[in-house]
């Protein structure tokens, strides 16, 4: 059902993203950087990718505890049912995001919205391979006061397309509506790292519930985006695992206790370092990671960008093997592995991994061909005419010498 969702929401999302590249152009407003955008994008990508495998399960226990372990069965074709719930999984939605916000397992699968350090609607689509799967324990307390399957996914789902528009800096305070629905103005503040800004407007579509619970900021000072221990990287693979990485290695050496208690304490805890260690800096100080490499380079990443984004929407709508649909989504995450070190290392990325590369996407080959003969054809073609586009795009990386090495580059 979400997926039938996302096919209509889609072409929107694109249509608006480029009407927001042209209007922030036209008012010579920087919202875009190539290498950004396309790791936002391919976090998104990678997310639904991964959730096929996994949202089709979790509905099927949610419907389970609706039927059997639900104290009372709202009928599906009420608006007074359609109304309640929508209060109430707007109020659940809260706390699930406030909590992903404090402790360190659930900011694990959270962060990598949060890891952009531009804010544009690309930031969006930016979201975390697990975040709805970790919090799908607490939406399930839905399905036990008798939410219907129908309307859980459908409030979920239109919760996180009211978000899409949201996240822009193009729009300034909205009448009417500030402070009682999520705006640009309120979100912006929930994406800053502004000491004032951290932890605030959790909401998903009403702000009542961070204003009832002491988490709601109006938007005063210009927010600065990121995450306080920032990620600098444009691969938009290990951006949903960097975080668990990290505390992994906080604790090698630590007490079993340690080991245990670090993933649920306060976002930013690890042994003999305090729960605040990534708040108490000067953000005015903060500057926004960036990396140059030639156009010949970027050209390549997004010609296989493209390729990722119709393999991800043949993966979504066309019926496949389970085999084809796994060889699918290693494809995508193979090649957005490579993008990002492309765009992260220019032509210091090695010819050999670019072949390296195409071969394990033959490699693939064998579990597409019984789905689709000419899908499994075509794989191969791309594959084979992928490493001359590399080579050609490199060595002309080559002559031009215009790669640099990642710099932080400008002042937020």
């Amino acid at each position: 059902m979400q997926n039938v969702y996302l096919n209509y929401a889609t072409p929107v999302f694109i249509i608006l993203i480029i009407l927001e590249i042209l209007v922030s152009r036209h008012r010579k407003f920087k919202a875009y950087r190539l290498n950004d955008a396309i790791t936002s994008l391919g976090c998104g990508i990678f997310t639904v990718s991964v959730e096929l495998f996994l949202k089709a399960g979790l509905l099927i226990l949610y419907g389970y505890l609706f039927i059997h372990a639900s104290f009372y069965q709202f009928a599906e074709n009420s608006w007074v049912t359609w109304v309640v719930f929508f209060f109430v999984l707007d109020f659940v939605y809260y706390w699930a995001h406030r909590w992903s916000h404090e402790v360190n397992f659930l900011w694990g699968v959270h962060v990598p919205h949060h890891q952009s350090e531009e804010y544009n609607l690309t930031t969006a689509l930016r979201q975390g391979a697990l975040q709805d799967t970790v919090h799908w324990p607490i939406f399930m307390t839905l399905a036990i006061m008798g939410c219907p399957p129908l309307v859980f996914i459908t409030h979920l789902t239109f919760s996180k397309f009211y978000q899409f528009w949201i996240h822009t800096r193009l729009i300034n305070k909205v009448p009417l509506i500030e402070g009682i629905l999520n705006t640009p103005s309120v979100h912006r503040v929930h994406h800053g790292i502004n000491d004032e800004y951290i932890d605030k407007n959790h909401g998903g579509v009403l702000m009542i519930w961070d204003r009832m619970f002491g988490t709601y900021e109006e938007e005063k000072a210009e927010a600065v985006f990121g995450v306080r221990k920032p990620y600098h990287s444009w691969n938009s693979v290990w951006a949903h695992f960097e975080w668990f990485a990290y505390l992994w290695n906080a604790v090698k050496s630590a007490s079993w206790k340690d080991k245990l208690l670090v993933w649920f304490k306060p976002t930013g805890w690890v042994p003999n370092q305090q729960a605040d260690s990534f708040e108490s800096f000067d953000v005015t100080q903060v500057k926004k990671y960036d990396t140059k490499i030639s156009t010949a380079l970027n050209a390549y990443c997004i010609f296989q960008f493209a390729l990722v984004m119709i393999a991800n929407s043949a993966l979504l709508q066309v019926p496949l093997a389970l085999e084809a649909q796994i060889a699918l989504t290693l494809y995508i995450a193979f090649a957005l592995i490579t993008v990002g070190l492309i765009l992260l290392r220019g032509k210091d990325y090695p010819r050999s991994w670019a072949i390296y590369h195409q071969l394990a996407n033959l490699a693939l080959v064998p579990l597409i061909w019984n789905s689709s003969m000419i899908g499994a054809i075509i794989l191969m073609g791309i594959s084979f005419l992928s490493i001359p586009i590399y080579l050609f795009a490199h060595k002309r990386s080559m002559k031009n010498h215009s790669d640099v090495n990642p710099m932080i580059q400008e002042t937020a």
